[in-house]
Order: C-alpha cells, then structure tokens, then sequence
C-alpha cells in the first residue's frame, strides 16, 4: 500500500489550532516561523546570558565579548548586569576562511566599519566601562591579564575557533565565572554547527552543567558537577 503526498510543495501545513496559542492567535506559515525564531535568536535582549545565570546576582563585573558587531548585545550586558569593565574584542576584519563572515560583511568585510560606527556611538555613553580590543580573540586572550568574570563568544563560529576561543578564555574565569555565548543551535542554518560540536566536545567543559536556552549556551564554575 503507498501512501499518497497530499502536498508536494514546500509548504508546511500547520495543524496547531489558534485558540491553543499563547501569543500568536493565528497560524503561522513556515517562513513565518523563521522570521519570528530568527527575531528570538537574534534580536530580542537580553538574551539568555543575562537574564538566566548567576551572573544577574553579581556586583562590579569584569567580562570580555567576542564578536561586538553592532553593539546591541555589549549594551545588553551593560544595561542588564552590574560591570564594572566590559572588555569588547573585535578586530573589525574579516578571517580569510569564515565564510559565514563574507555572506553577512561582504566578501571583503568593508561592510564591518558600519558595524564598528555604530557600536562605537552604542556605547560611547559607556566609554568609563568599557575597553576595546582591536585585535583577534586569539591575541587578545594574552592581552587581557585579569580575571574575567565571564565571556561571552560570539565571533568566528566555524568549529576550531569557537574552540580556540573557549580554551584561552576558560581558564581566566574567577571562581563566580561564567562562559558562554551565542547561536547554540543547528536546524536550517547550518553555519553554526561548529558552534554546537565546539561547545559539546570541549574536554574543559565536561566537569560542568552546560545550560541552554536558544539561543544561547553557558556554564557556570559554580555548577560543577559532584
């Protein structure tokens, strides 16, 4: 017996009935469900980071972002936590072999002085706080010789950097540390796989009770497992 395709497009039928919505009182079509998952990953703060770890219960941080873009998250963080300095590290160049990089700035990254101006503007109000490291998180992390508090990736996500960046900034963590960071997730956009495979064969990590809420991930030195 061959069951027969009742729809041989790319549409999804979408069979939750309306009146079992929270939110959304009419269905939603699949590109629909896209847009409003890429404006929950994406564009709504704070995101998980902030509002679900410790680190809401702290006073006088020190923390460091990979990957500040715009600066929407940096002002995030400012606006969400008690930091006392935010070490903001982007060199605002594009890695030769992030391709992820040249389909959002342009294959030459001229598209990031955008990104930098604004940031700069973001969070010139902040400028008492904050320190920018213009350079690779992989220098940068010899450069930041103090305790960090937390960090937060959110830079290059093909695998090996995600993990570069996740070896060198682990063990600057103070004992109320937190580590984590961005697009914990892999369904249709597949370009951030590394940063699913980077975080969950971490060898420092495994002691630890990873959380996740998309679209974040995070481990807490404090939620070591027994």
């Amino acid at each position: 017996m061959t069951l027969e395709n009742k729809n041989d497009s790319n549409e999804v039928q979408i069979l939750s009935a309306a009146e079992n919505f929270t939110y959304f009182k009419e269905p939603l079509n699949e590109e629909e469900i896209i847009n409003v998952m890429s404006d929950l990953k994406h564009r709504i703060f704070p995101r998980p980071f902030e509002r679900l770890s410790t680190l809401r219960t702290c006073k006088d941080l020190v923390g460091a972002e990979i990957g500040v873009a715009g600066g929407e998250h940096a002002l995030s963080l400012l606006k969400t936590l008690s930091i006392k300095k935010l070490y903001l590290i982007d060199p605002y160049d594009i890695y030769e072999t992030y391709t992820e990089g040249r389909q959002h700035y342009g294959a030459d990254g001229s598209g990031l002085n955008k990104f930098r101006a604004s940031a700069e503007k973001l969070l010139s109000e902040y400028s008492d706080r904050i320190e920018w490291v213009g350079k690779m998180s992989s220098d940068a992390a010899s450069l930041i010789t103090e305790e960090l508090d937390f960090v937060y990736i959110d830079g290059n996500h093909a695998e090996d950097f995600v993990s570069q960046d996740i070896n060198n900034f682990f063990p600057k963590l103070s004992s109320r540390g937190v580590i984590g960071g961005h697009d914990f997730y892999n369904g249709f956009q597949r370009e951030h796989d590394g940063v699913v495979s980077a975080v969950l064969s971490s060898a420092g990590l495994k002691d630890f009770q990873m959380r996740v809420e998309i679209p974040d991930w995070w481990v807490e030195i404090n939620d070591k497992k027994n």
